[in-house]
C-alpha cells in the first residue's frame, strides 16, 4: 500500500465519501455564483481539484463521493430553475459521470507518469502533476457536461463552444489552485506540507481573494453599465410605443371631428377620409364608425344599409358558442357601420359592439367621460381565434355635453380604432431589436393582469429587466423588457471574466512556483540533515579533535574526540573562548596587523600546549581554516595530540645524544691515530697503504661531521635552547662569512659575487654564531652544486621592515618531485649527490630551524636546470639609531 494509506487509516471510507460529496456540492454551488450566462460554467471550479486530490490521497475507492457530490450539485441547480424532470435528471447524471471519469483518468495518468507525487518537491513532478491533472484531464468533464446541457436543450448550439471553453478553463484553474491547498491539509510528508500552509497556502488564498474581489467589483461596474445601456434602449422603445399610440389616438380623434362637423358621412367619404392613415400607420387593424341604433330605428337602419349595397346586412351578436347570430331585441345597439379596410373585416359589419360585455364597459365609460377608452384584451370578430387585440372608442356627440346626462342624451356613435398589439409592436420596434429584446405587455386593469404581447412569462428574475407603465385609452399597460439569449451572447463583456481567468491562472502559476521553491528548500533541508548526520557520524568517530569557533574565537562545537582529549563536555565549553583550552592560541605574530585575531593564524600549523579540564598540559599540533557562510564566518580547528610524538622525539633525542657521545670518543682516537700515521710520525709507508689511510681519514672526518650535526640539530630542536641575541650588522656578518668560506669556494673553483647595500647598516637582533652557521650552510650548498668557474651571487634586499639575504647558484636546480622535502632531515635530491659533493642531509634542516628560532622565514626558488636561489628573511631592528 502506498503512502496515502497512512491517511486512510484515520478515516473510514464511508465518512470520506460523505464529507467529499457534501464538500463538492457546497463549494461547487458557491463557485457557480461566478457562472457566466447563458451557460452554467464558471472561471474557477474548485470541486474539480477536490475530486482529483481525493483520489490521489485516498485512492479510487472514494469515487462515489465525487459522483454523489456532482449529482447533488447539478440537481440543486436544476431545481432552482424548474421542477425535477427526467431530462434534467439525465443531465445531472451525465455531468456527475464526467466528473468521476475526469478525476479517475487524471489520477491514473499522474500515477503513471509521475508516480507517488505527495511531496511535490521536484520541478518535473510539480509540472507534470498540474498539467496532467489540470488542462489535460479537464477536457473530459467539459465535454461530458456541455454535451449534456446541449442535448437537453438548456444551451443552444451557438453557445456550445463558448460553454465548453469556459467549463474547461474553470475546471483546469480549479485543479491548479485547489489541489495544492488540499494537499496542505492531508498529504504526506506532514513536515513538508504543514510548513507550506504559510509559504504556499496563505499567499495563494490572499491572491485568489484579491482576484475574486476585483472580479466582483468590476462585474458590478460592468453590470451597472449593461443595465444602463439596456435601460436606455428599452426606455427608448417604450417611449416610441407611447408616442405611436398617441398618434393612433389622434387618428381616431380626427374621425370624431369629421363626424361632428358633417351632417352625413357616406361609406365612400369615410373610406377616403381614413385611407391615408391606414397606409401611413400600419399598426391599425381597422378604423370604423359605430353609430347608436335604437330598437325603434333598427328596421329602418337595416333597410337603409341594405339599400346602399349590403343586401345581407343585419345587426349581429355572438351566441354562447361564439357564432355570429342576429342580435336580440334590446333598447339600443352600437353597430359597426363603416370599417376600413373592408377586405378582411367583412365579418365585423353589423356586429353589435355593445353585445359584448367587455366592449360595453368601454363604450359606457367613453360615453360618460367624453374621452377615448380602450377595451381590455378581446377576441376580434373578424378573427377565427383569440388574438391580442383591443378596440379604442372615441364618443361622437351632437349638441352641447356639459354633464353626464347631456353626454348620454346627445351621444350618436363612436369613432373606433381596431388594433392588434403585435402589429403595433412590429411597426414601432425593429426586427433586430425584437431579436435582442423580449417584450411582454400586460393590462394592469384586469385581475389577474392580461398579457397582450410576448412569450409566456418564464418567471425568471433577469438582472437586465426593465419595466415601465404607459397610458392607453384610459387603461394602464405594463411593459416588461428582458434580454434575449442572442443579446446576452452578443453583449457579453469579457473584461471581468478575463481578469478573473488570467488572475487565477497567474495564481496557479505562482502556486506552482511556490511549490517548486518550497520543494527545493525541502530537498535541501533533507540533504543538509543527511549530510549533517553523516558529518556528525564522522566527527563522532574521527580520532582527531575538531573544534569550530566564531570570528571572536568562541567555541561553537567540539567533537567526541575533543571531549575525550581535553576532558570537557560540550555544554562546558559551548560559547566559551578557545583560550580556555589553548591559552596561547592568539600569540602568533602576523604580517597582516589589520587582520582579525583568527584571520592572522588561518591556514597555519603550529605546535602549542593545551590545558585539559584537569589542568594537565597536552602538547598539540594546531591547524586553523576558515569557512565563510551566508550569515557568518566559522573557523575550524583541527588538533592533533603530540603527546606520543613528544615522547618518541624525546627518546630519539636521548638515543642520538647517547650514541653520539659514545661514538665521538673512539672516533676521535681513531681520527687522531690516522692523522699521525698519514702525517709520517710512525715512519714511511708504502704508497698503496698511504692511499688507504687517506680514505679512512676522510671518512672519519665525514663521520665526525655527521655526529657533530646530529648533536647540533638535537640541541637546536631542544625546547631549552637559548639564543645569545645581540645587535648585528647583517652587511658585516655576510661579508665575514664570505671571507670565511672563500677557501672552500677556491677548492671548487667557484667565485663569490657580493651585492651588499653600500652606506647602509642593516641591524638585526640575533645569535651571531647561529646566523653565521646559516650562511655557511647555504654558501656550502651553493658552492658544492655550482659548476667550475661559476659564480655564487649573494645579495641583501630590504622589504618593508624585513631584510632578505639570498644566495643564488648556477647549478642543476632542484627537481620538482624533491622540492617539497628540501628542508626535511636526511634528504638529498639524488643519492649520487652524497658521493659527489658529500654532506649528511641535515644542513638545510638545521638552517630552517635556526631561522625560525629567530622568528624569520626561509625559502627557495628553483627551476630544474636553471639553478636555485635560497633566501631567508629577518626582522630589522627599528629602534636602532
Amino acid at each position: 500500500m502506498n503512502s496515502h494509506a497512512v491517511i486512510t487509516t484515520r478515516f473510514s471510507t464511508t465518512a470520506i465519501i460523505l464529507v467529499l460529496s457534501l464538500g463538492y456540492a457546497i463549494i461547487g454551488r458557491l463557485a457557480l455564483l461566478l457562472a457566466i450566462p447563458p451557460g452554467y460554467a464558471t472561471a474557477i471550479f474548485p470541486p474539480a481539484g477536490i475530486a482529483l486530490a481525493a483520489l490521489l490521497l485516498w485512492g479510487n475507492r472514494v469515487w462515489a463521493g465525487i459522483f454523489l457530490g456532482s449529482l447533488t450539485l447539478n440537481l440543486w441547480i436544476g431545481l432552482e430553475q424548474a421542477p425535477l424532470s427526467l431530462p434534467s435528471f439525465a443531465v445531472s447524471v451525465c455531468a456527475a459521470t464526467g466528473a468521476v471519469m475526469q478525476a479517475l483518468v487524471g489520477s491514473w495518468l499522474i500515477r503513471r507518469f509521475v508516480g507517488e507525487v505527495y511531496p511535490l518537491a521536484k520541478e518535473q513532478a510539480i509540472f507534470l502533476t498540474l498539467v496532467i491533472g489540470g488542462p489535460i484531464a479537464c477536457l473530459i468533464n467539459a465535454s461530458f457536461g456541455t454535451t449534456g446541457l446541449w442535448l437537453s436543450g438548456i444551451i443552444p448550439t451557438a453557445h456550445f463552444a463558448f460553454s465548453w471553453f469556459i467549463w474547461w478553463v474553470g475546471d483546469a484553474i480549479g485543479v491548479l489552485i485547489t489541489l495544492p491547498i488540499i494537499f496542505i491539509f492531508f498529504s504526506q510528508p506532514r513536515q513538508l506540507w504543514w510548513k507550506r500552509r504559510y509559504s504556499l497556502g496563505v499567499p495563494m488564498v490572499i491572491m485568489v481573494t484579491v482576484i475574486l474581489f476585483l472580479f466582483i467589483l468590476l462585474s458590478r461596474i460592468e453590470q451597472a453599465q449593461a443595465r444602463l445601456e439596456f435601460r436606455e434602449v428599452a426606455q427608448a422603445a417604450s417611449e416610441k410605443l407611447s408616442v405611436q399610440f398617441s398618434r393612433y389616438l389622434e387618428v381616431v380623434e380626427s374621425i370624431e371631428r369629421f363626424f361632428v362637423s358633417s351632417v352625413e358621412v357616406t361609406q365612400d367619404e369615410f373610406r377616403s377620409f381614413v385611407a391615408n392613415s391606414l397606409v401611413t400607420k400600419a399598426g391599425f387593424q381597422g378604423l370604423g364608425w359605430n353609430p347608436i341604433v335604437t330598437l325603434e330605428n333598427r328596421d329602418q337602419f337595416v333597410a337603409d344599409v341594405r339599400a346602399s349595397g349590403l343586401a345581407d346586412f343585419n345587426i349581429m351578436q355572438r351566441d354562447s358558442g361564439g357564432n355570429l347570430v342576429v342580435a336580440d331585441a334590446r333598447e339600443a345597439y352600437v353597430v359597426v357601420r363603416y370599417l376600413e379596410p373592408f377586405l378582411g373585416n367583412q365579418k365585423a359589419f353589423g356586429f353589435d359592439v355593445a353585445s359584448n360585455p367587455k366592449r360595453k364597459v368601454a363604450l359606457e365609460k367613453a360615453r360618460d367621460t367624453g374621452k377615448p377608452v380602450a377595451t381590455e384584451k378581446i377576441i376580434l370578430v373578424q378573427e377565427n381565434e383569440e388574438q391580442a387585440g383591443f378596440l379604442l372608442f372615441y364618443p361622437v356627440y351632437k349638441g352641447i355635453q356639459l354633464s353626464v346626462e347631456d353626454r348620454r342624451k346627445n351621444i350618436v356613435g363612436f369613432a373606433v380604432g381596431v388594433f392588434k398589439v403585435s402589429n403595433i409592436v412590429e411597426q414601432v420596434i425593429s426586427s433586430e431589436l425584437r431579436e435582442n429584446f423580449i417584450l411582454r405587455i400586460y393590462d394592469r386593469h384586469t385581475k389577474p393582469a392580461q398579457q397582450f404581447y410576448g412569450p409566456p412569462d418564464a418567471e425568471q428574475d433577469s438582472p437586465l429587466k426593465w419595466e415601465n407603465n404607459i397610458k392607453i385609452g384610459g387603461r394602464e399597460w405594463y411593459l416588461k423588457f428582458e434580454p434575449s439569449a442572442k443579446y446576452l451572447t452578443t453583449h457579453q463583456t469579457w473584461r471581468s471574466w478575463s481578469i478573473l481567468a488570467v488572475g487565477l491562472f497567474i495564481s496557479s502559476v505562482f502556486g506552482g512556483f511556490l511549490l517548486a521553491m518550497t520543494g527545493r528548500s525541502y530537498q535541501t533541508e533533507k540533504i543538509v540533515e543527511r549530510r549533517t548526520a553523516e558529518l556528525r557520524g564522522i566527527l563522532s568517530t574521527v580520532l582527531e579533535t575538531i573544534i569550530t569557533t566564531d570570528e571572536e574565537g568562541n567555541i561553537e562545537s567540539i567533537n567526541a574526540a575533543g571531549e575525550v582529549l581535553f576532558g570537557y563536555r560540550f555544554e562546558h565549553v559551548i560559547g566559551k573562548s578557545i583560550i580556555l583550552i589553548i591559552p596561547d592560541f592568539f600569540s602568533q605574530d602576523s604580517e597582516n596587523i589589520h587582520a582579525s585575531p583568527l584571520g592572522r593564524i588561518t591556514e597555519s600549523r603550529r605546535d602549542l600546549t593545551a590545558i585539559s579540564y584537569s589542568q594537565k598540559e597536552i602538547p598539540i599540533e594546531l591547524a586553523v581554516s576558515r569557512l565563510v557562510l551566508e550569515d557568518k564566518t566559522l573557523y575550524t580547528l583541527v588538533i592533533h595530540d603530540l603527546t606520543e610524538r613528544t615522547k618518541i622525539n624525546r627518546m630519539k633525542d636521548e638515543f642520538i645524544s647517547t650514541v653520539s657521545h659514545e661514538l665521538r670518543t673512539p672516533l676521535t682516537s681513531i681520527k687522531g691515530t690516522l692523522g699521525l700515521v698519514t702525517g709520517g710520525i710512525l715512519g714511511e709507508v708504502s704508497e698503496k697503504i698511504e692511499n688507504v689511510l687517506k680514505i679512512a681519514y676522510q671518512n672519519s672526518e665525514r663521520l665526525e661531521s655527521l655526529i657533530n650535526e646530529l648533536l647540533d640539530i638535537n640541541k637546536i630542536h631542544s625546547t631549552d635552547l637559548s639564543l645569545s641575541l645581540e645587535l648585528i650588522d647583517l652587511n658585516d656578518l655576510v661579508n665575514k662569512s664570505i671571507s670565511a668560506n672563500q677557501g672552500f669556494a677556491d677548492k671548487y673553483e667557484v667565485l663569490f659575487q657580493w651585492q651588499y647595500l653600500p652606506d647602509n647598516r642593516i641591524i638585526v637582533k640575533g645569535d651571531e654564531m647561529r646566523l653565521n652557521q646559516v650562511l655557511s650552510n647555504l654558501f656550502s650548498n651553493a658552492i658544492k652544486y655550482s659548476p667550475q668557474k661559476a659564480s655564487v651571487i649573494v645579495a641583501l634586499e630590504k622589504i618593508n621592515d624585513k631584510v632578505r639575504v639570498s644566495i643564488t647558484d648556477q647549478g642543476p636546480g632542484i627537481p620538482l618531485e624533491f622540492q617539497s622535502r628540501v628542508f626535511d632531515k636526511f634528504t638529498q635530491a639524488d643519492s649520487s649527490d652524497t658521493r659527489r659533493v658529500g654532506g649528511t642531509g641535515l644542513g638545510l634542516a638545521i638552517t630552517k630551524t635556526i631561522v625560525e628560532k629567530h622568528n624569520g622565514k626561509i625559502g627557495f626558488v628553483s627551476k630544474p636546470g636553471k639553478g636555485a636561489t635560497f633566501y631567508f628573511e629577518l626582522n630589522i631592528c627599528k629602534d636602532f639609531d
